[in-house]
Formats: C-alpha cells, sequence, structure tokens
C-alpha cells in the first residue's frame, strides 16, 4: 500500500518561494470550543486563521491501514504506522498532514499556532522508532486513537520533535500545540513547552494561541465579573439615573480585540453562558453563530517589520465536529454556505486516501428570492 509521503518530497517546490519571500513568521489566530447539547451530543468547532498565502486546503478521506512513516529531516524517519481508524481531516496546500480532522471514532483533532511557547523534544537516536514529527501528530492521534483518555496515557510514551528541514522550507518555524476532544465530550490540551510535555483538562472549553493554556486560565481571573445578566436599571446617585444605554451591560469589559488572551476569554464568556441547545441540529447552529465572533476580515490584522512590509491573518475556514453523530461541517471564507461530511457515509476500507478541494468554486453561494413574493 502507497505510504503516505514525507514532506520533504513535497514542500520544497510548492512552498518555498512564497514563505521565504514574506520574511516573518505569518500570522495565525484560531480559535476553539468545545460543548454538550442536552441530548449528550458532543460539539467541536474552531476557525482556521493563516495570512503568509492562500491555504488551499482539501478535505482528505484517510482509510483504515493508510501506510503512514513520519519524516525527521536530514533523511530520517521516525515512527511508521497503519492507521487503526480512518478519518477525514483538512490539510494546507495539498501536503500530507491534517491540521484539524475527526476519525470514525468521533475523536476530534485540531492544531492550533502557538509561537514563543512551543518547544519540542530532542531527537534520539535510539527512540527513533517512537518518535513523531510535530507536524505529524494530527495525523497520529486520529489514525490510533479513539478517546482523550488513550492519548493522555499514550502520549508520554512517544517522542514529539521538530523538523527542522521542513521548518526551513517554510521559512518559518512551525509552533503548534494541540486540542483534542472525544464522543463523550472529554477534551484535553497537549503543549510541548521548555518544561516538558504538558496535559491539561480543558474543563472551560477553549483554546486559542499564546500563551500556555495554564496562564489563560490565571488571566480569567481578571474577568470575573462579568455576566449575561445587566445592570440593575434601578440605580442611582442622588437621583441620577446610573441606567445603562442598553443590553449587554453585564459584559462590559469583555475584550473585543483579535490577540489570543481576549479571544479566550470571549470564547469562555460566549461557551459558558449560551442557552442550552437541545440536540445536534441546535449545537452546530449555536457554534456557528460563536464562531462567526472570531471571523478576521482580511486586512484587519497586519504583523511585519513595517507598515509596508506585513503579512495578514485572516479567517479562511472553520469547522465543526459532532462529535457523536460523526458528522464534520465547514464553511470557508470564499462560500460561507455551510457543508458536511457525514463519516457513517464514508468507505474507509477504500485503499487508497482521496481528497477534494473545500470549494467546488470559489464564489458566495446566494440564494436570489426575489421572485418569491406574492406566492
Amino acid at each position: 500500500m502507497k505510504r503516505y509521503p514525507p514532506a520533504k518530497a513535497v514542500l520544497a517546490p510548492l512552498l518555498a518561494s512564497l514563505l521565504l519571500s514574506i520574511g516573518a513568521a505569518p500570522a495565525r489566530a484560531c480559535t476553539a470550543m468545545v460543548f454538550k447539547a442536552q441530548d449528550g451530543t458532543g460539539i467541536y468547532a474552531r476557525t482556521m486563521e493563516w495570512g503568509a498565502f492562500d491555504l488551499k486546503s482539501d478535505m482528505v478521506l484517510v482509510p483504515r491501514a493508510t501506510a503512514f512513516e513520519s519524516a525527521l529531516g536530514d533523511g530520517k524517519t521516525g515512527m511508521a504506522w497503519k492507521n487503526a481508524f480512518g478519518f477525514v481531516g483538512i490539510n494546507a496546500a495539498g501536503l500530507p498532514y491534517a491540521t484539524d480532522g475527526m476519525n470514525e471514532a468521533g475523536l476530534a483533532v485540531g492544531a492550533l499556532f502557538f509561537p514563543g511557547f512551543a518547544e519540542f523534544q530532542e531527537p534520539r537516536a535510539d527512540q527513533q522508532s517512537v518518535t513523531v514529527s510535530s507536524v505529524d501528530l494530527v495525523n497520529y492521534l486520529l489514525s490510533n486513537f479513539k478517546t482523550v483518555g488513550e492519548v493522555r496515557e499514550a502520549l508520554p510514551n512517544i517522542r514529539v520533535v521538530r523538523n527542522e528541514e521542513i521548518e526551513k522550507q517554510f521559512g518559518t518555524p512551525v509552533p503548534l500545540h494541540h486540542i483534542v476532544t472525544d464522543a463523550a465530550g472529554g477534551s484535553i490540551v497537549i503543549e510541548y513547552t521548555q518544561s516538558g510535555l504538558s496535559i491539561y483538562d480543558n474543563r472551560v472549553g477553549v483554546m486559542t494561541n499564546s500563551p500556555t493554556y495554564d496562564w489563560h486560565l490565571l488571566n480569567l481571573r481578571n474577568y470575573a465579573n462579568l455576566k449575561p445578566s445587566g445592570a440593575s436599571p434601578q440605580r442611582s446617585i442622588d437621583g441620577v439615573s446610573l441606567a445603562p444605554f442598553g443590553a449587554g451591560s453585564g459584559m462590559l469589559g469583555l475584550p473585543g480585540d483579535f490577540t489570543p488572551p481576549s479571544r479566550f476569554v470571549r470564547a469562555v464568556a460566549f461557551v459558558n453562558t449560551m442557552e442550552p441547545v437541545k440536540d445536534a441540529a441546535e449545537a452546530v447552529d449555536a457554534a456557528s453563530t460563536m464562531l462567526n465572533n472570531f471571523d478576521i476580515p482580511k486586512g484587519l490584522v497586519r504583523e511585519g517589520a513595517s507598515p509596508e512590509d506585513f503579512h495578514l491573518g485572516y479567517t479562511q475556514w472553520s469547522v465543526i465536529a459532532d462529535t457523536t453523530h460523526r458528522v464534520y461541517y465547514y464553511w470557508t471564507m470564499y462560500d460561507r454556505r455551510m457543508r458536511s461530511v457525514d463519516l457513517g457515509k464514508l468507505d474507509f476500507d477504500a485503499g487508497k486516501p482521496s481528497a477534494f478541494p473545500l470549494d467546488r468554486v470559489r464564489k458566495q453561494d446566494i440564494e436570489d428570492r426575489s421572485g418569491d413574493f406574492g406566492r
């Protein structure tokens, strides 16, 4: 069976000129959320922000028993495996690395940027057979595990390392951390830093980018006063009314910028104040509404050496995974119509991976209702 190829064979001709010409680390500002409906349906949702170039992402189906071999650089290869679980995932630039996905057991995994803090383990020649490149970690987890508990147990027994060869082709480091969610609604955050491997229970149901997850939890204490109910309209000082101007006064102080700490606080507020939803349909609708609040228009976020020398950060696609019913939803910046992939309808015994571009046509799907008047 044909192996999923290591990145070295395909990266250079595809990305080197694009990314080396940028000369700065691309902005990536993803936001992820996890929650459950009243009927037990588990929902994982995230945005994908990337500003260095058009990701041209594909939806990829990886059948069971696909052979993987993790490239470590300098011609070295690490762990080789055949996946026990078929999965679907979204890649970037046609490369064989999922940045996000869900497997047939309902395990969902997402990779988010983690600049300034990600520090992976050192390669060891005597442990190459249990070593995985950091860009291969989503593939590895989706291939082999069905629960958060299994992932937690397995991670200390493998080594996760940088592939500096890939990063040279990128023209920038690829610092990542990961969120994992299972069909029962369990969720963890995986971070490799100077302190080593940290696995956090994701009790607040949110993940963004830097700093570390425990810092974000501590920062929530700065917003302990936020609440969904507004201030009392009866408050006054010596007859001077202190009634709020309108709805939403209880959330006065909720940060609205696009920095990772602010998005983390905002997402926690959304997930933990949302009205309970009864089932999968309502949960998907609620998730899409919340994700829309994190969309970054192209041009709003600019990072670089100067106002003339910059790269953009903007939302290229978003996904929602119903981990209970194994349905993977998505939309893109080019076509906001929600589309779905039902894993129960897929052939995970197919002979080899297959893929399709996220958009058939990069054009908004707009329905003209002008002719419906008077009917």
